[in-house]
């Protein structure tokens, strides 16, 4: 079939010449037409060009030949990007230019020279199990070192939804109800201290509403809730957390007595004479001191009135009522000092009555041994203090410390621990006839 081809086209460009002398003439005589039609409009000259173009016959195997025919090379006009309507050669979309229109679909703002996209850590919502969970330990160091601030900053880490902000609010009132009036007060300071901060101020209102519904549960474990409840509602509109007129609208709500009791109480508080100036200290003027002095003057005062008694039953119920297992150190740390405070002829008196209360509130299971040691070793850490106003402060503790020793209320590793320095005292030895030392 390829010979049979050959050889036709062979013999037309036998008879008609080549391909290309062929195509040269039908460019002369197109041009030659377009003369005679310039210079003869009126007339045709048909017969002209019937006799200088003569026509070709080409059988069915030439038309398919698949050889250019025009004489010409190079890449095709579109470059391999296809025809009409489509999206043209791969790679063109870099070079795109850039969308200006910002209502355009294809408007890319990193394009315009700047990041439209923010990139940032996701925090996701807490429920109300979650911020039970995270936030108590937070408000329970508070309560015990009363740094504001730290709180705050604290619980402003968290992602706390709108419809959970009065979870927070409740929990920080049903554990100060839970304790003593300078814990009530620290969390009256910490709720206008949240007002803006945590919670916004349009849903200070909507918190405190979660609070009220929530005091028949509260009165469970405090019988006083509604009053005490109604205290921080007054207090909160007296450091303009909430408006007056919340209590209006409160008493168009569908309250619980016990919720109304509260109300009620609030009402009472900021109607009487002065109320504003005696709600700032509606906890009483112990609320306003720092918590440490304040538990350390309570202290002070047990101490000396079992010193005047000598009812360890007392000092036991009193511990009870403060609260502060974590602050007992305080406890043994003013007890030492007390007892060295005496005069030298009362010394020993005091030392052993000081003793008798350690012993039997350890036994009793009020101080645990880890406040024991943390009291003695501050007392050994602030003798140089002590000698300034105590003379002969480090004598004195070294025979309080060896007293305990030999009544076995102080381990040596304890003692160690105290005195890391001093060599291990002899208490009976060869000749003294079993007697034990009492002094270094």
């Amino acid at each position: 079939m390829i010979a049979v081809e050959d050889d036709v086209f062979a013999q037309n460009e036998a008879q008609f010449g080549t391909f290309d002398a062929a195509k040269e003439t039908m460019k002369t005589k197109r041009q030659r037409k377009r003369t005679n039609s310039r210079s003869h409009s009126s007339e045709g000259d048909d017969s002209v060009i019937a006799e200088d173009f003569p026509k070709l016959k080409l059988d069915a195997s030439f038309k398919r030949d698949r050889r250019s025919r025009s004489g010409m090379r190079g890449l095709p006009k579109k470059g391999g990007a296809g025809g009409k309507g489509t999206w043209g050669v791969a790679g063109d979309e870099l070079n795109a230019t850039a969308v200006k229109d910002d209502r355009d679909p294809n408007f890319d703002a990193s394009e315009m020279g700047g990041s439209g996209i923010k990139m940032g850590a996701y925090i996701p919502e807490l429920d109300k199990d979650e911020i039970d969970k995270n936030l108590t330990p937070l408000l329970l160091e508070y309560y015990e070192n009363s740094e504001l601030e730290e709180c705050i900053t604290a619980i402003s880490k968290f992602n706390i939804g709108e419809s959970n902000i009065g979870d927070v609010l409740t929990l920080a009132v049903s554990i100060a109800l839970e304790r003593n009036s300078i814990t009530r007060e620290l969390c009256s300071r910490l709720i206008a201290d949240m007002y803006g901060r945590i919670i916004p101020p349009a849903l200070m209102e909507q918190a405190f509403r979660v609070l009220l519904k929530q005091i028949p549960d509260l009165v469970l474990d405090n019988p006083n809730a509604p009053d005490d409840v109604g205290k921080f509602l007054a207090r909160a509109i007296a450091d303009d957390c909430l408006p007056p007129a919340f209590l209006k609208r409160l008493a168009a709500d569908n309250l619980d007595k016990k919720s109304q009791v509260a109300v009620v109480t609030a009402s009472s508080l900021l109607t009487m004479k002065f109320g504003m100036s005696k709600i700032s200290n509606i906890w009483g003027a112990e609320g306003l001191e720092s918590p440490t002095k304040y538990y350390s003057n309570k202290m002070w005062f047990i101490l000396k009135e079992y010193i005047k008694s000598n009812e360890m039953d007392e000092v036991q119920i009193a511990l009870r009522e403060l609260c502060i297992p974590h602050f007992h150190h305080e406890f043994v740390y003013e007890s030492i000092v007390i007892a060295m405070e005496q005069r030298s002829s009362e010394f020993g008196n005091f030392a052993q009555l000081i003793i008798d209360l350690l012993q039997f509130l350890g036994k009793a299971s009020i101080i645990t041994p880890s406040q024991f040691e943390n009291g003695f070793r501050r007392v050994g850490d602030d003798l140089n203090e002590l000698s300034i106003d105590i003379p002969g402060a480090r004598r004195l503790f070294n025979d309080f410390c060896d007293m305990c020793l030999t009544q076995a209320f102080m381990s040596m590793e304890t003692f160690e621990k105290i005195f890391p320095n001093r060599g291990r005292k002899r208490f009976v030895s060869e000749g003294d006839g079993g007697k034990v030392k009492t002094t270094i």
